[in-house]
């Protein structure tokens, strides 16, 4: 997959990642948008937000959507196909 990976500020690299399997309780999608929030740009721009630095190869591009193409055990194969919004800060019981 094509992934935008910062490793500082002004050192974004475009790069091909593996695709990951779906553990337990999870789904496997495939983005078809991604928008680029204040946080991308101010972590692009200055290498830190707060008490958080990158120090380390960080992925942006949090803000998402996608179609699920493959689920993990314990999921209903009836979510293959289903439009979905990721929202990776909010986790679901």
């Amino acid at each position: 997959m094509t992934t935008a990976v910062l490793y500082g500020p002004h050192d974004l690299r475009i790069e091909q990642r593996p695709v990951p399997a779906p553990s337990k309780g999870e789904v496997l999608v495939r983005v078809l948008s991604v928008g680029v929030c204040g946080s991308d740009v101010h972590y692009y721009e200055h290498g830190r937000i707060a008490d958080f630095v990158v120090r380390s190869p960080l992925v942006l591009g949090h803000e998402s959507s996608g179609q699920i193409v493959e689920v993990g055990e314990g999921v209903s194969s009836a979510r293959v196909g289903q439009r979905v919004a990721i929202e990776p800060g909010q986790l679901v019981p």
